[in-house]
């Protein structure tokens, strides 16, 4: 890890270290890596950290918000109308049955402010490869037995970050989320990082947090540290 400024620090991640989340860094801006190696990324997430998106040079953008949205697993809001759409027989809900194509749907997602998307190839390699490890976890919603929406995250312990959704069923993604926050809480998942604050979310319960309140938060659920086996990842999966 190199410090190639100070006012505002900015870092070179060239090495599997991160700074504290707690500088004064311009936007939540920390600096870049020249890839998205797993220890990398486990790192980084059991920090308080995510990378964004990818320069045309090839780096990888990593920051650390000032605020952050985060979703509690035992506040999720619903709806009569949700409610008795999970209940249909005709909607089905499952675990890494489609990861695949749940995160290639998520690349082809078109969002407001946004000309692309910022999951290339390369975001796709990484989190394909963090998912074999057990780290990702995609989420599938069935609309008689066709898949019509989900979306994947990164887990590790009790720490779970929401990386990307897609919907071609309206209300796909909103029953993805409610079904997997339940599962969660009867794990001792407490919250769901949502990362980027979000009107859709915020209605659904996501409350947004200064850097003081969820770096511990975030922290406690990752225990701060990498798990070098990965069947420890595991315990989640196999509750399902």
């Amino acid at each position: 890890m190199i410090k190639v400024s100070d006012f505002p620090p900015l870092y070179l991640l060239d090495n599997f270290e991160f700074p504290s989340p707690y500088e004064p860094y311009e936007d939540g801006f920390i600096g870049a890596s020249y890839d998205l190696h797993p220890k990398r990324l486990l790192e980084g997430y059991s920090r308080g950290f995510f990378p964004w998106y990818q320069d045309d040079d090839g780096l990888f953008h990593w920051f650390v918000l000032n605020e952050r949205m985060l979703l509690k697993t035992d506040e999720v809001k619903t709806t009569k109308r949700l409610l008795q759409k999970l209940r249909s027989k005709k909607w089905k809900f499952k675990i890494n049955t489609r990861f695949d194509d749940v995160i290639r749907m998520c690349s082809t997602v078109k969002r407001k402010h946004e000309s692309g998307t910022w999951i290339n190839e390369d975001f796709i390699k990484a989190y394909t490869e963090l998912h074999r490890l057990g780290f990702v976890i995609s989420v599938e919603s069935y609309y008689e037995g066709e898949l019509v929406g989900g979306f994947y995250g990164v887990a590790i312990n009790k720490y779970f970050s929401g990386e990307s959704m897609f919907h071609i069923k309206p209300d796909a993604s909103k029953l993805a989320l409610i079904y997997f926050a339940d599962i969660l809480r009867q794990n001792g998942v407490e919250y769901i990082d949502c990362q980027v604050p979000s009107e859709h979310l915020g209605r659904m319960g996501g409350r947004v947090y200064k850097k003081e309140e969820f770096i511990p938060i975030i922290q406690k659920a990752a225990k701060g540290e990498i798990i070098d086996n990965p069947k420890n990842m595991e315990c989640i999966s196999r509750a399902y």
